[in-house]
């Protein structure tokens, strides 16, 4: 079934105002990427000095990254528990996060606004996946999954084995299980030679 469009063609306007042509799509595609520009629009970014919330989010590095309640309790039911319980978090408005460092902090919620990232140095995609299994932000999670899966290769194989295994990370499971399929004979003695270094 395609999307509604208002003024649909005599074609698809047979079809109950679902599209089929591509003068129709085109023009639907194009209002829904406006909404979707419109969504994502802030006076001031969520990367940006200037923005302010009303929790703020402390990483170890003691740096104050700011954000909506409302924003992240929509994106996270670890949020949504917190920010509606008796926690010290909705009292103080402030959420400690002594795992993660504010540039990990800044993707997260970047992404809880705007479903955008930008993998840094600074905010891996590995950093990045922890903090999203921590708040149980799905989409973010799979994100960096997907991420991860690009970057497979026989030099971290056993690392990302061990970061699917500990954060239940499926798809990132899946791949390496894959990888380690098409390419048995040089990643397995590599793998097992990692294991025996690390016990």
């Amino acid at each position: 079934m395609g999307t509604r469009v208002s003024n649909p063609c005599e074609i698809c306007s047979t079809y109950k105002g679902h599209f089929f042509c591509r003068v129709c799509a085109a023009s639907a595609e194009s209002r829904i990427l406006t909404r979707l520009r419109f969504l994502r629009e802030y006076e001031s970014s969520p990367l940006s000095k200037d923005f302010r919330g009303d929790i703020r989010f402390l990483g170890w590095d003691g740096e104050e990254v700011h954000a909506h309640k409302f924003v992240m309790a929509g994106r996270s039911v670890v949020f949504r528990r917190m920010f509606s319980s008796d926690m010290q978090e909705k009292e103080t408005g402030i959420v400690h996060c002594p795992d993660a460092s504010a540039p990990v902090l800044k993707s997260m919620v970047n992404f809880c606004y705007t479903a955008e990232i930008q993998f840094t140095e600074e905010a891996s995609p590995e950093e990045v996946l922890k903090i999203a299994h921590k708040y149980d932000i799905k989409n973010l999670k799979l994100v960096c999954e997907d991420e991860l899966i690009i970057r497979i290769k026989e030099a971290n194989v056993y690392e990302l084995v061990m970061l699917a295994q500990k954060y239940d990370a499926k798809q990132l499971d899946k791949a390496i299980a894959k990888f380690f399929k098409e390419g048995f004979d040089v990643v397995y003695p590599i793998f097992v030679q990692r294991l025996c270094n690390d016990h």
